[in-house]
């Protein structure tokens, strides 16, 4: 038990290192970036301090978790700087230079390889290093330091001063994540006591009206009497006096009961209004302040840019440099995870295409050094612009057009048809290199189409300016955070949907007649310009519902303009606008087409978010589909019914709407048992089922459906997050029709199977 907890103090003690040593290393880099460059001496004498610190430093932490071979290099390091300090100037060749980056890099080897299945770092590689820096320092062999350079070994503890542990408190990603999302979940809570208001409000405007109808009938009650007395007994029929007596009786009853109601109701609706206020107020605070605790400066991803501007231009025989502006803008620090690789797939992508040859520059009247900038600013909206220029050579058009033609992306007739934005968009297809060779920087045409999908995946857009001889600038516009953001809320076939405003230039409502057919595609007119139209319903294949008696006289839409492009999407209703809680699909699901994510709403049930630039693409190449015609009365089609088996509720739910939205009728069922017992009770035209679940797994169920003559031709297809080929041909052998892997699960993939069978 003690061997135990002393294991796991030391994880948390490594653990606690690895964000030590991380921010030093980055630090030391930028700064020998700097110092490489030969400022003024006096800087140089800052930056030197700077860096005998932070090796320091590192030395100190290495010791703690009995990293020797961290500590033996930062030791060799710090003499070096140690003699700059005492010298009070530096003098070094671009070669001494490397040996101090490779020292550096070597280090960050070292930890990673420290970590359980990484492979270590050669004993030879260290020794290279410590032989080089050592020479750096004295220009003496290794074997010359004496026992008076030994003895320079500080055993103190790299210790923080006070100022500094007041500033900055760490707390681990994760436990901050969790207290996040568990913030995040109450804004559902919100939602749902602003309903309880909604319906304390609508039972009030009941009671109103029960009690005018009972004080009219108290109104007419001595009217009855009257007219008993008048008649003396005569014709006509009146009502006993008993039962008027009663019926006076009972009313007065009712009418003191609806005053209790009444006043409990009224006390209930003022406590309501004020837990709304309250948890308003509560949920949203926390938010903000949670919010802002996620928030870090893009100064921590991009102080090592520096680095690799260097380490790749100097790969490629060219001279770059960079230039940051507003890197202490702040972002959600799960943007900044998400955002780090794209950002140096596009640094490196203007050095390997954009920046020239020093000589090539010269010639062409430039400095012989590239400048790459990188400028960060908030804009309106909640969201923030980061600008990645270049003043290289620009994007050739024509050769981008050629390469999309040779790889059969568009013909050559439509290259020629292509304006200079429609063009230069091309370099995001997947495919799309000028690059003469394959390698490890150019890529196979892969790199900025995976960079554009991952900043839509964000909820974010790309694209891209060139000019010949001057230079490129893409720009990329993010939200602050991924957690809340204010969406539109439609419907469309029966389903609702959230577009993010942020997409949507205007709601607007047409005229059927008012819809136009040009050139075989449908347009409304917005703003005096001709807009493509497309249903909603048409873009993502659902069933288009339409009103009895014929289609109404005025269709919804919304103009959704992405970087300038606009197109007018027809739904069936705007419901609102609304605060929207975003939930990712999970990395099961990240391929699905169209879809971004999903919101929580109040009743708990999930809504899909659309992903608007995968809208677009996906609209343009929706065929014209004829309007639906109105079925006849009473010859409404039968919906077909599939059994959707999953014990996880994210899963069976996402399945459930995908289904849903296709026209299907769904039951669930959370294991192999509780689906035999659907079978043996309702008609199912299909099973579409996980296969890891408790009591009953997949497989078994296959072929418990399959033992039973009365479902032997029943289809089952099986979704699973099993792939090996053992797992596929048991799938096969127990009877499934179909057998689809979640890690390459998309939306239009399991249509078309569930199409296939039924």
């Amino acid at each position: 038990m003690a061997e135990k907890k002393e294991n796991d103090i030391k994880k948390r003690l490594f653990l606690t290192f690895k964000v030590e040593a991380r921010d030093i290393l980055n630090t030391l880099a930028s700064e020998i970036v700097k110092l490489e460059k030969l400022p003024p001496k006096n800087i140089q004498m800052n930056i030197v301090e700077d860096v005998y610190r932070g090796t320091h430093s590192l030395k100190g932490a290495a010791r703690a978790v009995n990293l020797t071979d961290v500590e033996v290099i930062c030791q060799t390091l710090e003499n070096v700087f140690s003699v700059w300090k005492e010298e009070g100037r530096i003098e070094l060749a671009k070669g001494d230079f490397e040996i101090i980056f490779n020292a550096i890099e070597l280090i960050d080897r070292i930890i990673l390889s420290a970590e359980e299945g990484q492979s270590p770092v050669e004993k030879k590689d260290i020794a290279k290093i410590v032989k080089g820096l050592s020479n750096i320092e004295t220009g003496r062999e290794p074997s010359e330091i004496k026992q008076k350079d030994i003895e320079k070994v500080d055993v103190r503890p790299s210790v923080q001063t006070p100022v500094s542990i007041a500033e900055t408190v760490k707390i681990p990603t994760a436990r901050l994540k969790s207290i996040l999302l568990q913030t995040e979940e109450m804004i559902a809570t919100k939602f749902i006591a602003s309903q309880q208001v909604e319906n304390l409000r609508e039972i009030n405007n009941i009671f109103d009206s029960l009690k005018g109808e009972c004080k009219k009938v108290f109104i007419d009650i001595p009217k009855m009497h009257q007219i008993k007395a008048d008649k003396g007994g005569g014709e006509g029929r009146v009502l006993d006096e008993n039962v008027l007596l009663k019926l006076s009786e009972y009313l007065e009853w009712t009418q003191a009961q609806i005053k209790t109601i009444e006043g409990r109701l009224s006390s209930l609706m003022k406590s309501a209004k004020q837990f709304n206020k309250t948890i308003n107020r509560m949920v949203d605070n926390l938010l903000y302040d949670m919010k802002s605790a996620m928030l870090l400066p893009f100064f921590t991803i991009l102080e090592v840019f520096p680095l690799h501007v260097r380490n790749i231009s100097h790969e490629l025989g060219k001279e770059a440099d960079v230039v940051i502006k507003g890197e202490w803008e702040e972002i959600d620090r799960r943007v900044l995870e998400e955002i780090k690789t794209p950002l140096i797939h596009l640094v490196r992508n203007c050095i390997d295409h954009g920046i020239e040859k020093p000589e090539s520059r010269l010639k062409n009247g430039k400095k012989r050094e590239g400048t790459i900038t990188i400028e960060i600013q908030h804009i309106t909206g909640g969201k923030v612009e980061m600008l990645i220029s270049d003043d290289g050579a620009g994007i050739d058009i024509e050769k981008v057009k050629k390469v999309a033609v040779k790889g059969g992306i568009l013909s050559q007739k439509e290259a020629k048809g292509l304006n200079t934005n429609e063009a230069l968009s091309l370099i995001f297809k997947s495919g799309i290199s000028t690059s003469p060779i394959v390698t490890d920087l150019s890529g196979r045409g892969l790199g900025l189409a995976i960079v554009r999908e991952k900043i839509e995946k964000l909820n974010g857009i790309i694209s891209v300016e060139s000019k010949p001889d001057i230079g490129t600038k893409f720009k990329i516009v993010l939200p602050i955070t991924v957690a809340t953001f204010r969406g539109i809320l439609v419907k469309t076939s029966d389903q609702p949907f959230i577009l993010p405003d942020s997409n949507v230039e205007a709601v607007n409502r047409v005229k059927n007649d008012e819809i136009k057919t040009v050139e075989n595609r449908e347009t409304v007119t917005y703003n005096g310009v001709p807009v493509s139209f497309v249903y909603l319903s048409n873009i993502l294949g659902l069933p288009v519902r339409r009103e009895k008696g014929g289609s109404p006289l005025f269709t919804c839409l919304l103009i959704i303009n992405v970087n300038g492009e606009r197109i007018a999407v027809g739904v069936d209703e705007v419901v609102g606008e609304q605060e929207v809680m975003f939930k990712g699909l999970g990395r099961q699901l990240q391929n699905m087409k169209n879809i971004a994510g999903a919101a929580v709403f109040g009743l708990g049930k999930p809504v899909p978010i659309l992903n608007i630039p995968d809208l677009m693409r996906t609209a343009v190449e929706v065929e014209v589909l004829p309007k639906a015609s109105v079925p006849a009365e009473g010859g409404e089609i039968k919906r077909k019914s599939i059994l959707v088996v999953e014990d996880s509720i994210t899963s069976r739910v996402l399945l459930k709407n995908i289904l849903e939205s296709a026209g299907y009728n769904v039951r669930t069922a959370v294991d192999g048992i509780d689906a035999i017992t659907a079978l043996k009770t309702e008609d199912f035209d299909m099973v579409v089922s996980d296969i890891e679940m408790p009591r009953m797994n997949g497989f078994d169920l296959t072929a418990k459906v399959r033992s039973d003559k009365k479902f032997e031709e029943l289809p089952v297809v099986l979704v699973t997050a099993l792939e090996s080929r053992e797992d596929r041909e048991r799938g096969i052998d127990v009877g499934a029709n179909a057998y689809i892997v979640k890690s390459s699960f998309n939306q239009s993939n399991l249509l078309e199977v569930v199409r296939r069978f039924i």
